[in-house]
Order: C-alpha cells, then sequence, then structure tokens
C-alpha cells in the first residue's frame, strides 16, 4: 500500500459509463481479453499516478486516482485505457466524464451506494466496488488515503440499502410512476407505448406496463438492437434514440428510463409532434435521475407530463422510492462530511504526537536530572516517581488532544492546524534554551 497525504484536489474519477456511451463501446471495454490486474500494475507502475481504484462491469470503466502534484493523470490513464482494452483513445474520449475533488468523492459514494446504476439500488454494485478495491491492495495500486475513501463508500452503501429500502426503489419506481400514471390519465388498457432506456430498468418498466393492459410496447435505445431483443417481448420493435422524434406522432405513452444526464426529449420535438397528432392526447413519464424529458415539454397543448418529482409531491404511497433515493443521498452527504473531517483531523496528528513526545522528553530530562541529584534512590521509587510523572503528563495533555482534534476536523479546521503548529512544533533554539 502506498504512502500519500490527504489532498482532496488531487483526487479524480476519471471513466465512461452507462449513461454517457453506447453500449456496444462498454462493452468493447469491458470484455478485453487481458486481465484487469494487469491495468491496475501498469497504472500503479506509472509516474505520476500516486494511487489508484480501477472499477470495470458491463455499464462502467472508472478508475478513481490521486494524481502527484502538478501531474494531469487523465492523457495518461487514457493512453493506459487504451493499451489495455484494444479500444482507440480517440473512440471513447468523447464520452468520458472526469470529476475532481468533492465531486469525485461523491460520485465514488453515488456509485456505490447504486444510485449511479441503471437500475436504482441494485446490489451488484456494490460487490463490484470492494472486488476492485481488493484488486488494488492485491496489486499495490492503492494508498491508505484511497482504501479510507472506498471503505466509506462500501459502509454508505451498506447503510442505504439497509436503512432507505433503496434495494426495491428500482422495481417499486417503475410500478408507482406507472400506478400514479393511470390514475392521473386513466386506463393504459389498448394504448402503444415507448419506453426510451433498454436497459435493466428498462426491462422493469416494460413488464410494469404489460401489466397495465399494454399489448405493444416500443422501445429505443442507443443499441437498436438491445432494443429489439426487449420488445419482441412485448409484440414491439426496437428503435434508435435518433427516431424517438418521429415516433411521437404514433405512440400515446412514452416513458423514459435511462442514466442520461441530459434532456433526450425536448419541448421543441414535442410541439412538433403534436402539431401532426390531429389533436390526440400525449402522455409522457419521466423515471429519470437526472430527469430526461425537458419539464418545458409539459407545457405544450395536449401533453400530460409526469416526472419523480411530481409523484414524489402527489403520489400517496407510491413516493416511497423517491423518498428512499431522497434519504440515500442524506446517508452519502453525512458519509461524505464524516471521512472529510477525520481527514482534516488526521492533520493535526502529527503536531499531536511532536507535542506529546516534546513533553515525553522534557519528563524524561528532568527524571534524569533528578536521579543523578539523588544519587543512590531506591530503584523502585524511582521508577514509581517515573510512572507518576508520565500519568502527570498523559492528564494534561489528554484533553487539549481530543478537543484539538475535533477542532480540526471542523470545516474550518486549518486555521487550528495552523494554530496547533505554531504553538506545538518548537524552533531548535527555543527548545535548547528551555532545556538548558
Amino acid at each position: 500500500m502506498r504512502r500519500t497525504t490527504p489532498d482532496d484536489n488531487r483526487f479524480l474519477a476519471v471513466g465512461i459509463s452507462h449513461a454517457t456511451a453506447p453500449l456496444d463501446l462498454l462493452e468493447q471495454l469491458y470484455e478485453s481479453p487481458k486481465p484487469l490486474d494487469d491495468l491496475a500494475q501498469a497504472i500503479a507502475g506509472t509516474e505520476g499516478l500516486a494511487s489508484s481504484l480501477v472499477l470495470s462491469t458491463c455499464n462502467r470503466m472508472e478508475v478513481y486516482v490521486e494524481a502527484a502534484p502538478d501531474t494531469d493523470p487523465v492523457p495518461l490513464l487514457d493512453r493506459l485505457i487504451a493499451e489495455h482494452t484494444g479500444v482507440g483513445a480517440q473512440e471513447f474520449t468523447p464520452y468520458q466524464y472526469v470529476r475532481r475533488a468533492d465531486d469525485a468523492l461523491r460520485h465514488l459514494f453515488q456509485v456505490a451506494s447504486g444510485l449511479d446504476s441503471v437500475v436504482l439500488g441494485e446490489d451488484q454494485i456494490l460487490g463490484q466496488v470492494k472486488e476492485a478495491l481488493d484488486r488494488a491492495q492485491r496489486t499495490g495500486s492503492t494508498s491508505k488515503t484511497l482504501n479510507q475513501a472506498v471503505q466509506a463508500a462500501l459502509r454508505a452503501g451498506k447503510r442505504a440499502r439497509n436503512e432507505t429500502g433503496l434495494n426495491e426503489a428500482g422495481r417499486s419506481l417503475a410500478t408507482a410512476g406507472i400506478s400514479f400514471f393511470e390514475r392521473l390519465v386513466g386506463s393504459l388498457d389498448g394504448k402503444t407505448a415507448l419506453v426510451i432506456g433498454a436497459g435493466s430498468f428498462g426491462g422493469v418498466v416494460l413488464a410494469a406496463l404489460r401489466r397495465s393492459g399494454l399489448s405493444t410496447v416500443h422501445m429505443a435505445n442507443r443499441t437498436p438492437e438491445k432494443a429489439q431483443r426487449l420488445a419482441e417481448t412485448a409484440a414491439g420493435r426496437g428503435y434508435p434514440l435518433e427516431a424517438v422524434p418521429e415516433l411521437l406522432t404514433e405512440i400515446d405513452v412514452v416513458v423514459s428510463c435511462t442514466a442520461a444526464t441530459e434532456p433526450l426529449l425536448r419541448a421543441d420535438a414535442v410541439a412538433a409532434a403534436m402539431a401532426a397528432r390531429g389533436g390526440r392526447a400525449l402522455y409522457l413519464l419521466d423515471l429519470s435521475l437526472p430527469r430526461n424529458i425537458e419539464p418545458a415539454a409539459g407545457a405544450v397543448p395536449g401533453v400530460t407530463l409526469v416526472d419523480l418529482q411530481r409523484i414524489a409531491e402527489e403520489g400517496g404511497d407510491d413516493e416511497l422510492s423517491v423518498a428512499s433515493v431522497e434519504a440515500a443521498h442524506r446517508i452519502i452527504d453525512s458519509e461524505v462530511e464524516n471521512l472529510k473531517a477525520a481527514r482534516r483531523a488526521a492533520r493535526a496528528t502529527p503536531i499531536l504526537a511532536a507535542m506529546r513526545a516534546s513533553a515525553t522528553e522534557a519528563a524524561d530530562a528532568e527524571l534524569d536530572r533528578l536521579s543523578k541529584r539523588l544519587d543512590g534512590i531506591d530503584g523502585d521509587a524511582l521508577q514509581e516517581v517515573s510512572r507518576t510523572v508520565q500519568r502527570i503528563v498523559d492528564k494534561v495533555l489528554h484533553q487539549p488532544t481530543v478537543r484539538a482534534r475535533e477542532l480540526a476536523g471542523r470545516p474550518d479546521g486549518e486555521v487550528y492546524v495552523d494554530a496547533l503548529h505554531a504553538l506545538f512544533t518548537p524552533q531548535p533554539a527555543l527548545a535548547q534554551e528551555v532545556m538548558a
């Protein structure tokens, strides 16, 4: 395990995922014939990359890294990933995201908690993060600070599942959304639907729609072949995302459930479709976080738009899934702050150790002087005096040490660390004068 000092500004997350990249590209990255240990070791052996963790699943390829000062790790990682996977950097960098400092830390916690998964709260990702940590430890590519961050993220993920019911959120979210939708617009029986997103969550939504009486459900996805395989189970067809605006002229119900970070369906496309629908109503259900459908689309005449916020505000008992997501975010906020507070407090440790060493050294010097003045003092008596002096040192320093750690852990803890440094890091000349 490598030694690094806590420096949040040098912590980055570099990756691509189902939220940003086509599934066929993710498959190419995931299906590399080389073991991930090789990539972890290659990163560990690259100058400027102080420590790292590689997380590779069928839905994401991410590297969390602590970079050395004055090092830009992104081009280094792009080269290493390209060499490992055989996929040219020019193919995956357009879909790449880079998160730094607190954003990277929070992203790690969200991933471990299942909030960044295709299906909210999925259990598998927690084991995959643990496996990535085991790999980093096995290959010697992690560090104490990175190890602590991942352990804290795993703890947050477990809490999110145990304390919020998030592990049921993906399935219940689809059921809750469609149930609320039916209460709002009436029976869906006989209508034609289009589901945007053919991932795991898309499959859950399709099943819920079929239970609601829709006999035909079409699917749209970045990978049309995957959409086609799912749509065939509901007498529908699979389409690429580019076909969605045209499909809006024919479909009755649209449900969007992707992990895209920007709207896939904009208000102008909806307005153009309504102009060609001859007055037929269009129902839009957005089950995504962040939203896939531009909110302004709901203002187009003849359109009914329901999103997670509306479900939470008006959905009654069906808002459980949204509440679970919000509760999971609160847990993440708490665990991230706890980790940062512990890191801030750790910066005081060397100074407090120096303070204690200085006090112990002074006590030992006085005991040595005492033993010389009291020549012939009984050894047991001298040992008892020594223990008493050490207990005094411990008692005097205990409360200041505890309080110093508390203050150093506060958001403004750097002020207290600087004060401790000024007060308790002795200057050599002054130390000699005191001991004289």
